[in-house]
């Protein structure tokens, strides 16, 4: 029986968070309200390929989790790092996933940061 209180990826998530480096304003229009952050890989998906990759069956205790959330994070720290984390307000956020969906593949990611820094180099135009 499991004793885990929360969703696995809760767990991973509070671990990453100490290496955030969280920008101030919206990568995309400079915006200081309704900030938001937004992961480029999805940190489910590089959670369940690092699984399999480590023949983890299952994590069904906290001391288990909180065990191989440190190694999930060294190995995948490239795209966990605050390079691949992005600071945007509500509405680019919101915008981002309606094009993207809810949740895209990591396969998508580099075609999700080529959208952002477009969005970007648009806003610094006008």
């Amino acid at each position: 029986m499991s004793d885990l209180k929360r969703l696995p990826v809760k767990y991973l998530r509070d671990y990453i968070k100490k290496d955030y480096k969280i920008r101030d304003k919206c990568f995309i229009c400079g915006s200081v309200s309704d900030l938001e952050l937004h992961h480029l890989y999805s940190v489910s998906e590089l959670f369940e390929r690092w699984c399999i990759k480590n023949k983890v069956k299952s994590v069904d205790s906290i001391d288990t989790m909180l065990t191989l959330r440190v190694s999930f994070a060294e190995d995948c720290k490239e795209e966990l790092s605050s390079e691949n984390l992005y600071t945007l307000c509500t509405s680019h956020h919101k915008r981002l996933h309606f094009l993207f969906g809810k949740s895209y593949s990591n396969y998508t990611a580099l075609k999700v940061k080529d959208w952002l820094i477009k969005q970007k180099d648009t806003m610094e135009i006008q």
